[in-house]
This record gives C-alpha cells, sequence and structure tokens, in this order.
C-alpha cells in the first residue's frame, strides 16, 4: 500500500514523451491551482499563504502515495467551507485559536483517512448514498457564491443570516464601484476565454489571465478596493501540531473531523473513478502491458491521508481532490501523478520567489474565481432528474438541500455547545435516507 507511484514512474522516466506531457500538464495544473488555493483559504477564514502551503508538499504527497494517475490533489471549495464552519465554531471567536484548529482539523482528518485505508474499510464509502451528496454539495456551492458577494463589490463581509435581508444588507453597506469593475473585468476574462474558444490551452489559463489583468489594472489605476497584501515569502515552517496546547470540545471536534472526512473523500473518490474509467482506453494503448491502472478506494484513501497529514505539517488546512484541477491533468494530457510533482515544485517556486507579484492582487478578483468554480456545483437539473426518476431519493435529494440551507440560519443548539450549521444538513439527509430506505418503497 505505500508507494503507488512505482507503476508509473519508471514508464515517465524511461519516455521522454510522457516526461513532457507531465511536465507541460503540470505547469498548467498550477497556473490555476495558485489563484484557486489563495481564493479557498480566505474561503476558509485564512490568509492567502495558507492556501499556497496547502497546495505544496499535499499536492506530491496524494500522487505519490494514492491511486489515480489523474487526481489533482490540494485546497478545493467544498473542504475550505467545512473548515471555516468547523475552525469557526471551535474556536468560539479567538482568532488566535482558529488557524490552530484548521491545522489541527489537518491532521485528524488525515488521520483518520489512513487508519480507515489500513482496516480496509474504503468500501463504506461507496455505501454513502450519492443523492444526499448531490444535495448537500448543491446548497452548500450555493452558500458559498452567495459568500463571497461582498467581495465582488467591495462591502464588508456578509454573513449567513443577511442573506434572509440581502436588502437591509445592501443599504447598510458601502459599495465599491473600482471592486465591480475589476469583478466584472475577471467575469469577462474568464468567460470569454473558456467558453468562446475551443483551444484548452486558452481555457485552462483564463484564471491566471484574470489574476495578471486584475494585477495590473489595480497597480495602473490606483486601486482603493480590498487587496490580498502582503504574502511572506519561503517555504512553510514544518512542525507537528500539539493536541495538549488548548482545551478541545472532543465531541464537537470528532463530529467536524467526520464531516470533512466524509465530504472530503466522497469529492475525491468521485473524481478518480470518473477519470478512471474515461482514460482506461488511451491508458491501454499507451502503456507497454496494455493494461488501463484500475482505482483502488483504500489506496486512495490512503494517499488523501497521508496529503491531510502533510499539509497539517505544513502548518495549513484539511485538502482533498479537485475535480476542476484533475480535469485539467486530462485535457492537457498528462500522463501519470508526475504532473502532481511538477505542480508542487511550481508552486514551491512561487512561494521562493513570487509571492511579491501577488500583493496587489484585488480580492475581487479571487471572490470571481471561486464563483464560477462552484457554480457547476449546484446541480438543480440533476437533482429534478432524481426526484422524476425516483421519488425516495428525490425527496431525501432536495430536504437535505433545504437543510443545509436553513440549519446554519437556525443556528438551533443540539447539544451544550453544539449548534446547527452546514454539517447538520448532511447529517440529516443520511438519516432521512435510512428512514426512508427503511420503512418505503418506491
Amino acid at each position: 500500500m505505500l508507494f503507488n507511484s512505482r507503476n508509473w514512474l519508471p514508464e515517465v522516466f524511461s519516455n521522454k514523451d510522457f516526461l513532457s506531457r507531465d511536465v507541460i500538464a503540470g505547469i498548467t495544473i498550477a497556473t490555476i491551482l495558485i489563484p484557486q488555493s489563495m481564493a479557498y483559504a480566505m474561503l476558509a477564514g485564512l490568509e492567502p499563504i495558507y492556501g499556497l502551503y496547502a497546495s505544496f508538499i499535499p499536492v506530491s504527497i496524494a500522487a505519490l502515495f494514492g491511486s489515480s494517475r489523474y487526481l489533482a490533489t490540494g485546497p478545493v471549495a467544498m473542504v475550505s467551507l467545512l473548515t471555516a464552519v468547523a475552525a469557526g465554531s471551535l474556536a468560539g471567536g479567538q482568532s488566535d485559536l482558529y488557524i490552530y484548529f484548521a491545522v489541527l482539523l489537518a491532521f485528524s482528518v488525515g488521520l483518520f483517512q489512513v487508519l480507515l485505508s489500513l482496516a480496509k474499510a474504503g468500501r463504506f464509502f461507496e455505501t454513502i448514498p450519492r443523492h444526499v451528496i448531490v444535495g448537500f454539495t448543491s446548497a452548500a456551492a450555493l452558500i458559498i457564491a452567495a459568500s463571497q458577494f461582498h467581495k465582488i463589490v467591495g462591502a464588508s463581509k456578509i454573513g449567513l443570516n443577511d442573506l434572509s435581508n440581502i436588502s437591509f444588507f445592501l443599504s447598510n453597506s458601502s459599495l465599491n464601484g473600482q471592486a465591480i469593475l475589476i469583478s466584472l473585468a475577471a467575469f469577462a476574462v474568464v468567460y470569454v476565454m473558456k467558453n468562446k474558444s475551443q483551444n484548452s490551452t486558452i481555457n485552462n489559463f483564463a484564471a491566471l489571465t484574470a489574476v495578471i489583468v486584475s494585477i495590473l489594472a489595480s497597480n495602473i489605476f490606483v486601486y482603493n478596493g480590498p487587496i490580498v497584501g502582503y504574502i511572506p515569502d519561503g517555504f512553510p515552517a514544518f512542525t507537528i501540531p500539539s493536541f495538549g496546547s488548548t482545551e478541545i470540545p472532543f465531541l464537537l471536534f470528532a463530529i467536524h473531523t467526520l464531516i470533512i472526512t466524509f465530504v472530503g473523500f466522497m469529492e475525491a473518490m468521485a473524481v478518480s473513478q470518473r477519470l478512471s474509467f474515461k482514460m482506461a482506453v488511451r491508458e491501454s494503448q499507451e502503456l507497454k502491458d496494455n493494461e488501463a491502472s484500475k482505482f483502488q478506494t483504500n489506496q486512495e484513501l490512503f494517499g488523501q491521508g497521508l496529503a491531510n497529514i502533510s499539509s497539517s505539517l505544513s502548518g495549513s488546512y484539511p485538502v482533498s481532490g479537485s475535480f476542476s484541477r484533475s480535469s485539467v491533468s486530462v485535457t492537457a494530457n498528462g500522463f501519470s501523478g508526475f504532473t502532481s510533482i511538477v505542480t508542487s515544485i511550481t508552486v514551491g517556486l512561487t512561494l521562493l520567489y513570487a509571492t511579491d507579484l501577488l500583493f496587489y492582487l484585488p480580492q475581487a478578483t479571487l471572490g470571481v474565481i471561486i464563483i464560477l468554480a462552484v457554480l457547476p456545483l449546484i446541480e438543480f437539473r440533476k437533482m429534478k432528474e432524481m426526484y422524476k426518476d425516483n421519488t425516495k431519493e428525490g425527496i431525501v435529494t432536495w430536504a437535505t438541500f433545504f437543510s443545509t440551507i436553513l440549519f446554519p440560519i437556525l443556528n438551533l443548539e443540539i447539544y451544550e455547545g453544539i449548534t446547527t450549521h452546514i454539517w447538520t444538513g448532511i447529517v440529516f439527509g443520511f438519516v432521512l435516507s435510512l428512514i426512508l430506505d427503511k420503512f418505503v418503497r418506491n
């Protein structure tokens, strides 16, 4: 179960074509990952540098030990949101404990994933109802998109409770015209490059182009909206997190660890399985033994677990597999997990030499990047189809969707010190699915 990379490393270094393809794909993914990781870190309630830390060592670790040749690991929207909810709940409003719990969660999630893989418990993830995940991710993606609204208009941060009275929020918040213009420009750049061009290279460099255009505009026109600001250069300090330095509410900590573990790996597993099936024909044609690599749930769980542990040791927060970046690995003609190693090297060079270039990056651009990344996760059409094809599953899907949105707003105390939030939505959906499966027939 250790180095799964032994299956592809010899092939890469014995074939110049495979090597060059992985180098190009790895650099391409890095140009997407760098701005995305900073945006996702801010979604998690952290400084942008923590996104870059989570995009450094963990990316390579997941590739070296995981099962998939194509899975691109790193910060992702859903896990970032769950981390924000978890760290906020655990820290109890103490800002100095926020990053402490984010780092601790990465370690506990990683350790739990490794233990599950060693216990060969990977099949359990295949029993989690897909319709529950669809309802949850659609609602969570909607919440994420709404949470970025304040960035694209240059206003103060919007909370979940503000969503129920958006007109009051707007009337009591000052909007920034320059931030709105930057947001519109970034939207236009990404939309045109992704949707009006048939060239995959142009598609893949959309986010980077939006970042470059935004930074240039910020400098030329003396931008007065919120910017990323100072990002320290150099590699992260590698330390082992301490569980004894502060009092930990273990029940709440365990709940959040479970939720991030399952949601994070479900996303990684779904991406890996889809790409494994999609690339089977191409692999069988290219490989000497004509046998395509097979997705192994426990091996991937092992790789994701070590990636999360390495993220914690790097002083950052939980990571998972990204569908959008993994798809880029395929469209950029990547051959193996060596693409992720190249991506790590590129991020490392950025940490050493290029953080100063990101100082004037408008936060509005990062908000645009997040919104465009999560919009495909809002699957209303699929939810309608689920209800039409299977009424029982459809009810669970929509119930999960609405509960995920409502529970954070209601903020009900269900146990001493534990209140409802988005995580309660997926638990509610899972329990409802079990009840209906037991007592109701289609």
